[in-house]
């Protein structure tokens, strides 16, 4: 069991989705394996984060690409998990570092999450014209920032 246990804690997240990818359709755990493993509590660990619902009851999940749910992960990990429910301040740079996507890439899906109305984006000038951060929102069907205005 500390082995598998060991092995598991010393791989990346890389490492663990290309192993996954190239053993897709091979039995990678044996039976006493994969109750050792349950017994240690899996790979992922109790300290999560919530995604809403509605973006994989509603469909959301199914139609948007890659690029703009590796957005919607992010910025719902930057504000509800971290209990910022009205939204935050993300850098753009740390958005494209967090998910891998390109700089075009990014800001396409951004664009596209606000036009689906699953995000709120703010985005920060000063008065002299100089760009600032953008402030995020998720946008969810019970929106809980509207809610808290009241």
């Amino acid at each position: 069991m500390e082995k598998l246990g060991t092995s598991i804690r010393k791989t990346s997240v890389a490492d663990l989705v290309k192993r996954a990818r190239e053993q897709s359709y091979e039995k990678r755990l044996s039976v006493e394996e994969e109750r050792e493993v349950k017994d240690i509590g899996g790979i992922l660990v109790p300290n999560a984060f919530q995604v809403p619902n509605e973006i994989v009851d509603d469909g959301w999940l199914k139609e948007l690409g890659g690029a703009e749910i590796k957005v919607l992960i992010f910025i719902t990990r930057k504000t509800f998990g971290f209990n910022k429910i009205g939204g935050d301040r993300i850098p753009l740079s740390q958005i494209i570092k967090g998910t891998g996507l390109s700089r075009q890439a990014t800001v396409s899906a951004i664009q596209v999450l606000e036009n689906c109305q699953l995000i709120r984006v703010v985005r920060g000038t000063s008065q002299d014209g100089v760009r600032r951060m953008n402030f995020y929102q998720l946008i969810t069907r019970s929106d809980y920032n509207l809610s808290r205005r009241g």
